[in-house]
């Protein structure tokens, strides 16, 4: 079971932060599926509702969107769309 508190979930949440800026450099999404997402919203740990609200809070912490496509089987982030050019 990883370390959920404090520093041990802050650096799982830097590692999938990194992986998904890294892809989202090169291609217009990046899909994080449930091995990406389970050692940092775990689902024996979290209802469905509270893993579903906690993806989207942390797309939108990163400028982000997120689609979900069920929280246990994967999500799709993108830059969020800028309005009116800017």
């Amino acid at each position: 079971m990883p370390d959920l508190s404090g520093d041990g979930l802050q650096c799982l949440l830097d590692v999938l932060i990194n992986r998904i800026r890294g892809r989202l450099k090169s291609k217009k999404f990046c899909v994080a599926f449930e091995n990406d997402l389970e050692p940092v919203w775990p689902r024996q740990e979290l209802s469905r509702e509270d893993r579903y609200q906690l993806i989207l809070a942390f797309a939108a912490a990163n400028d982000w969107e997120a689609t979900i496509n069920d929280p246990g089987i994967r999500v799709t982030f993108r830059e969020k769309k800028m309005i009116n050019g800017g």
